[in-house]
């Protein structure tokens, strides 16, 4: 499997690629994509792709016809406005989301992303990218949504961390 990042500054090709992957976001995203990811995706210009935040990554293998989609991750906004994964049925459960969601963070530097709590195949992925969950929110839905975000990320941090010198206790028993 080969993960590489997409991007064509011919503008009939832009449209034809962007075309092919909107298809196969709707093809394999389970009906678990969001509309407004899906929306920030097809708004995507090339130029976009160079703006901070924003990373469009294929996962290819090579089949009988050359190199065929397995899966695909777009992430707009460091994941604030969209991060969407979508594999193809023949190749989950080896790890293709993994690879793809690792490959955008160590691109990115930081990413958060939302997954309702009744999907656990996105969790897993997710978890085993080694984001952790930090708030519990009503999705589009009305399902209770995870927000998960790299270790890293700053809002990810307790604000009320203990100063140095300061009391682990306040009222001894």
């Amino acid at each position: 499997m080969q993960i590489s990042s997409l991007f064509d500054s011919n503008p009939e090709r832009w449209k034809i690629r962007l075309a092919g992957l909107l298809e196969f976001l709707r093809e394999y995203g389970e009906k678990r994509i969001t509309l407004r990811g899906c929306r920030v995706l097809a708004r995507l210009t090339p130029e976009q792709l160079s703006q901070p935040g924003v990373s469009l990554l294929a996962a290819t293998v090579r089949g009988q016809n050359g190199r065929q989609l397995a899966g695909v991750s777009f992430v707009s906004g460091f994941g604030k406005e969209a991060c969407l994964v979508a594999v193809h049925p023949l190749y989950r459960n080896r790890r293709t989301g993994t690879a793809l969601l690792t490959a955008q963070l160590e691109r990115l530097g930081t990413l958060e992303c939302t997954v309702a709590s009744d999907n656990a195949a996105s969790l897993k992925m997710c978890f085993n990218t080694g984001l952790v969950a930090v708030a519990l929110n009503r999705g589009p839905t009305g399902k209770p949504t995870l927000l998960l975000r790299s270790p890293l990320h700053p809002a990810s941090l307790p604000t009320n961390l203990l100063q140095e010198g300061e009391l682990l206790c306040q009222n001894p028993s």
